[in-house]
């Protein structure tokens, strides 16, 4: 169940000693990293402080966002709304979180269904800060409106079609929608409609879940958190996205496409008629039917299908080893597989130019696929933000890297034997579910999967043929490549993990292989990658350019540029405890580079996530290093005492000890320097009858002799006693003598202070002077700099 937070003006907070806007209730169990993250999403500012009492004229947020910490992704609803006047006459407002996580999604409607319609959503608070039960599943589970007809789309822009251009295009890259004063619940419900055409027969609750939004947009705002930001005109944020020149589309204006979620947003969906069977044949079971168990040739025109339906289904046979041929061989295709393979390229390119695709694909075009960077080939650009600084390359890259649906990536030790937790790869799970529960050892229709192999990014791979059902195990083999799941345990429970099998011809074995699971209709499955990578010998980095990253950012989100941090925190899910994390590297005169914080003390690094946050590692270095120069002036005070000028000498080189003696300021030294004043002084001067022993290390001889040099310098310069005596904690006493033993006591305290100077110093220049920046894969529980996926470089400095 949800973890809950609750934030707003009170007199006390749930922790001791806070007052004010804080925390008044929140769920027990809730990470601290995740309270602090959440509260500095709480803010709120009044459009009409003038109208505070009442609240009236001011928005009610619905936001939905998904936050990465430190690897571990969480599904955050919130819903801001004023709420008059606090304890203080000041103007006050309430945020309601709730936090869900992935293994939470599959049983919950879409998350604006969840803002429009869960009852228990708080306007106001009352009582004393408490910690909160979780929501009871049964408050979910109730919310089954159904929001089809889009309504809300055909009455606000007159038509509900356009509910269905919210899911491709520039709309779902992240879009700023202009929206009327005071429409923000209208917004949501719209957003309810858009939503529901992904999953409007519940066969696939997580899509809905693919795409962040917020009723209204804030200034303080981070507008990467959302594919869709309502904004209303002449507010602070419609007024920034106005003055950087980004493309603001008024409802009206989100084009209505040319796919079959337009005829289910304008009709509600009806359930298809059922087909009669042909005489003499056996009606199909249940999950037959869902899986399509008839295997249908790729090269079939759309019409077939409706032919095959007619037929008898195939007479019962002994699950036994069945290769179903779906790859796409080079030197041996017929000419009906040639025809195939264009055809499926000709769609390809039509879904990613943004062009009209036939209805069998329509739902596939409201994937994820669409955030991709297109190239300048196409028709459609990326927004302003980024495209003006994403060079040709790099946006094919970013192509390659988006693709189609989500990715999952493994670090494994040895690429041909490892395992792979099932319970972190959702689409896998399903798959292998319907897979097993197949009759006669078919396969759902047209299973494509592709491998590549020694990348980090996807580029088109070689197609590999599926296997036939045989001992609980999936197959997928094609030219030098085999790959085995073996999922028997699992599916009884006895393991937690799939046990993979992969035979590589490569030699030398690769740094990693990518799957690519593809299907012909969504109704057999969502698309989804997976991508193996050896953690002894990954695969060499891609490059980018330095422009994608940025400083003085606090958190690995926002120190990537829009496009690329929506691509790796909404599509890519790191498992088996893996975290992304930004690395600097500085140039060493070798021409080497070395990671900025490597000889950094523990004191001194940033905490992880924030290793690019620059501008406060800076101040922190700057404040640590003016304490420790304050501290190396404290012990060095007393030694800077102008003995020579009390004596009138005329020698430079003693006017102080610190001036003799500047390098290593012994207790040694400090006697030998007494003794040249001594030496210095005209033979009538009262300090040559001072009787010095500069070579004695005994404490008593030295002591004394430093009380006759105090007592002989009082009596005869009697102006000079208050410089020549000392008060501590041990008395008064001659400050000769306290200078001697402070040089024997602290000596390694000041060798250290001066040392630890120098390397605050040296970190101060090395911060200034980073040469590029890694995107690492690394375990948080072990050392070492992990697996460099991303480089970002560009001339001598980044920065």
């Amino acid at each position: 169940m949800p973890w809950q937070l609750i934030y707003t003006s009170a007199p006390r907070g749930l922790l001791s000693g806070q007052s004010g806007f804080c925390t008044v209730a929140r769920s027990a169990d809730l990470r601290e990293a995740l309270v602090q993250r959440l509260e500095q999403l709480s803010s709120y500012h009044y459009l009409r402080v003038s109208e505070a009492a009442t609240a009236k004229a001011n928005p009610t947020i619905s936001a939905y966002r998904l936050l990465d910490l430190r690897g571990m992704k969480y599904y955050v609803l919130t819903r801001i709304q004023p709420c008059g006047l606090d304890f203080t006459a000041r103007t006050n407002h309430l945020a309601h979180h709730l936090i869900f996580q992935a293994d939470e999604l599959a049983t919950l409607p879409s998350p604006a269904a969840i803002l429009r319609l869960w009852p228990g959503w708080l306007s106001s608070w009352q009582g004393e800060p408490r910690l909160l039960d979780a929501p009871a599943a049964a408050s979910f589970a109730s919310l089954s409106k159904h929001f089809l007809p889009a309504q809300t789309w055909s009455r606000l822009t007159g038509d509900g079609g356009r509910a269905a251009g919210l899911l491709e295009g520039e709309c779902v890259r992240g879009c700023y929608l202009v929206c009327p004063p005071g429409s923000e619940e209208q917004v949501l419900e719209m957003y309810c409609e858009s939503l529901q055409l992904l999953n409007f027969n519940g066969q696939f609750p997580l899509r809905p879940w693919r795409h962040t939004f917020t009723s209204f947009l804030q200034a303080e705002d981070n507008p990467n958190d959302f594919h869709w930001r309502a904004c209303q005109e002449n507010t602070p944020a419609y007024q920034q996205a106005v003055s950087r020149s980004l493309p603001l589309i008024p409802l009206r204006s989100v084009r209505v496409p040319a796919n079959s979620l337009v005829k289910l947003a304008r009709e509600e969906p009806k359930p298809p008629p059922a087909t009669p069977p042909a005489p003499g044949s056996t009606p199909p079971t249940t999950e037959a039917a869902k899986s399509k168990l008839s295997i249908q040739k790729r090269s079939d025109p759309p019409r077939s299908r409706e032919v095959n339906r007619a037929k008898p289904p195939i007479p019962p046979q002994k699950p036994g080893w069945r290769v179903v041929n779906l790859s796409v061989q080079s030197a041996t295709l017929a000419s009906l597989g040639i025809f195939a393979a264009v055809l499926v390229v000709l769609l390809v390119i039509k879904h990613r130019t943004g062009r009209p695709v036939e209805q069998g694909n329509a739902a596939l075009e409201s994937s994820p696929k669409a955030l991709s960077i297109v190239t300048p080939t196409t028709t459609e650009s990326a927004p302003k933000t980024s495209s003006a600084r994403i060079s040709p390359q790099d946006a094919n890259q970013l192509n390659c890297l988006i693709g189609e649906g989500p990715t999952y990536i493994l670090a494994v030790p040895n690429l041909t034997n490892f395992s792979l937790p099932a319970g972190s790869i959702l689409p896998l799970g399903n798959l292998l579910r319907r897979y097993d529960k197949l009759e006669q050892g078919a396969l759902p229709n047209d299973i494509q999967v592709t491998v590549g192999i020694d990348r980090w990014d996807f580029p088109p791979g070689a197609h590999l043929q599926v296997g036939g059902r045989k001992d609980s195990q999936f197959s997928a083999t094609g030219s030098g490549f085999e790959c085995v799941i073996d999922y028997a345990d699992w599916l009884t429970g006895k393991n937690n993990s799939l046990a993979v099998q992969a035979n590589i011809d490569t030699v030398p074995v690769p740094g990693a292989f990518s799957l690519h699971f593809g299907f012909a209709s969504t109704n057999d499955g969502d698309p989804f990658r997976l991508l193996v990578v050896n953690e002894r010998k990954p695969p060499p980095p891609l490059s980018f350019s330095r422009l994608f990253v940025q400083k003085d950012r606090h958190g690995f989100q926002d120190s990537l540029d829009g496009s690329l941090g929506r691509c790796l925190l909404g599509n890519y899910h790191l498992l088996a405890g893996r975290q992304w994390q930004l690395q600097p590297y500085t140039k060493l005169p070798q021409h080497s580079a070395q990671y900025l914080y490597k000889d950094w003390p523990s004191e001194d690094r940033p905490s992880f996530g924030c290793e690019m946050d620059f501008a406060r590692v800076g101040q922190s270095l700057q404040t640590q290093r003016q304490s420790l120069q304050e501290r190396l002036d404290k012990l060095g005070h007393p030694l800077s005492r102008p003995l020579g000028k009390l004596l009138g000498e005329t020698n430079d080189n003693l006017k102080t000890f610190l001036v003799f003696a500047p390098n290593r300021p012994t207790a040694g030294a400090f006697l030998k320097y007494l003794d040249e004043l001594r030496k210095s002084a005209p033979e009538k001067s009262w300090i040559k009858q001072w009787r010095n022993k500069p070579d004695s290390d005994q404490p008593e001889e030295v002591s004394d002799n430093l009380r006759e040099l105090y007592d002989l310098w009082v009596q005869k310069q009697p102006q000079d006693q208050s410089l020549l005596t000392v008060t501590n904690g041990s008395g008064t006493t001659n400050y000769f003598f306290a200078v001697w033993r402070q040089l024997n006591e602290n000596l390694k305290d000041r060798e250290s202070t001066k040392s630890r100077l120098d390397n605050v110093q040296n970190r101060l220049v090395e911060l200034d002077d980073v040469a590029y920046i890694g995107l690492f894969i690394v375990d948080p529980n072990q050392t070492g700099r992990g697996l460099e996926m991303i480089r970002f470089e560009g001339g001598r400095r980044i920065y």
